[in-house]
């Protein structure tokens, strides 16, 4: 790792890399869908912080972050594969990996002994990578039980023996959540510091392409450590 920090245009200029622990959720407005609890996943990356005033500056991040989350649909729903049995409370486990690019204004402390304490918000688009699936209801017909329905690619074909009559479960490939977070930054030797936060990212955008009867939103709250040179 190359220890750097830059000063440019007398501001302060400061690259590093970040790891991170999330909670994710599903928030709705429909009554049709349940949230099932919070699931636990991980990202990691690199950042980089431009301090355009000793206090004041904007940060930027590449992650590539996975986010978790488990529902239930409470509509009665028929497997087209399994035309005879109807479920009602059909439940979902989502594993979808994104991109993301937070962009943030930061703010922070002067440095009181070794440690700065910050606050950030912004908005973070992110872009879906891989979306995975599973089907972990208990009463599912036979035919879709041989099947295997779990960590199946939702948006090929991989996930077209589970389609069902009324739900669409294919995701949508764009996300962009509003986040806002804080944390503290311990100085090491020389111009390294050791910083750890927690963020809270409320999305905006439905999480399902083209089903409009069931909107979701998947947020989390994420707790990060990471090194600045």
């Amino acid at each position: 790792m190359l220890i750097t920090q830059l000063s440019f245009a007398q501001g302060e200029f400061r690259f590093g890399l970040k790891g991170s622990s999330n909670f994710g959720w599903i928030g709705s407005t429909s009554k049709n869908i349940v949230n099932e609890g919070t699931t636990l996943a991980f990202g990691y990356g690199i950042m980089g912080d431009y301090y355009f005033k000793p206090n004041y500056g904007v940060g930027a991040e590449l992650m590539l972050s996975n986010i978790k989350s488990k529902f239930s649909i409470t509509d009665p729903l028929v497997f087209d594969s399994a035309p005879n049995d109807t479920i009602i409370g059909l439940r979902y486990e989502y594993n979808i990996q994104y991109l993301d690019i937070p962009l943030t204004i930061i703010f922070r402390t002067k440095e009181i002994g070794n440690l700065t304490y910050c606050g950030n918000f912004g908005f973070s688009p992110g872009f879906a990578l891989n979306v995975k699936a599973s089907i972990v209801s208990k009463a599912l017909p036979k035919s879709i039980i041989d099947q295997d329905p779990t960590d199946y690619r939702v948006n090929d074909s991989e996930g077209d023996a589970f389609t069902v009559d009324n739900f669409d479960d294919k995701v949508f490939l764009f996300r962009f959540p509003l986040i806002i977070g804080g944390g503290v930054e311990y100085k090491m030797a020389g111009g390294t510091s050791l910083q750890g936060g927690v963020r809270v990212a409320n999305t905006l955008t439905d999480m399902f392409v083209k089903d409009k009867s069931v909107i979701a939103k998947n947020n989390y709250v994420a707790l990060s450590v990471g090194v600045l040179f």
